[in-house]
């Protein structure tokens, strides 16, 4: 999807030797891509670098299409978060790994942490060696993350944003678009759009009682039109944030401040 167009799919584990790798979200659905990373891996396998198992970072199709079959080629578990696991029926999640978790294997350690907002079972995984932090769909390496009302949370993406930040991350590798070095940067730079948008939503809101469709074209002015079907959504997830904050009111589809 733009404007980046391809979901990453990262090994981790040793670059040269022997060791186990973790694949984390393995997503292409197409059988020729499953058939370049399965052949990969059998590389890597006779390399002495066998894959341990598959860990999901949330439960969007984009993100886990090759899961089943890169876990049944290889032999492995599919680690994923309790809410991703019940999104994924038909994905035999073996492991549901919990907030703060140490997922060991071979000699790496990773730290998993629960990072709701932009999907109910997301996590992100920091290596607390190198500093970097594999950020699934909590950022991107180009553009921003859309928060759609639908399954996520404006608040929570928010609080997960801090949560991130307060960890220090050197690096972050992101499911779409190159990597992130400057981490905390990027962390910032992403709530201060969060905090700016929400205060043009309501700006948008006082104007007068609009639709979202209408109050797009305030506080999305400097989006382009193109973009607006899809900035609508992101919108209504500002808009319930601000209603859980007692700020604005739903009546219908229309909203307005409260008095």
């Amino acid at each position: 999807m733009p404007p980046a167009t391809h979901t990453t799919c990262y090994l981790v584990g040793p670059t040269a030797g022997s060791g186990a790798l973790l694949v984390v979200d393995p997503a292409t659905p197409y059988p020729d891509h499953q058939a370049i990373l399965l052949a990969a891996l059998a590389d890597e396998a006779a390399a002495g670098r066998e894959v341990a198992a598959v860990f999901l970072t949330h439960h969007h199709r984009d993100h886990v299409a090759a899961a089943t079959a890169v876990a049944t080629a290889r032999g492995v578990p599919i680690w994923a978060h309790a809410e991703t696991a019940r999104r994924l029926p038909d994905i035999p999640i073996a492991r549901h790994v919990e907030p703060d978790a140490e997922l060991a294997f071979g000699a790496a350690r990773l730290r998993a942490l629960f990072t709701p907002g932009h999907a109910a079972g997301h996590l992100c995984l920091l290596d607390p060696a190198s500093g970097a932090m594999i950020a699934g769909d909590m950022v991107a390496g180009i553009g921003t993350i859309l928060v759609d009302p639908s399954e996520g949370d404006m608040a929570q993406y928010l609080a997960s944003l801090e949560a991130m930040l307060a960890l220090a991350p050197r690096m972050l590798l992101p499911a779409h678009g190159p990597m992130i070095t400057d981490a905390p940067g990027k962390l910032r730079e992403y709530l201060a759009h969060r905090w700016m948008r929400e205060a043009k939503v309501m700006a948008a809101v006082a104007t007068g009682a609009a639709t979202p469709a209408q109050l797009v074209a305030i506080a999305y002015d400097d989006t382009p039109r193109i973009m607006w079907p899809l900035a609508e959504r992101s919108l209504r997830a500002h808009l319930v944030k601000l209603e859980r904050d007692g700020r604005v009111v739903e009546d219908g589809d229309v909203w307005r401040t409260v008095a």
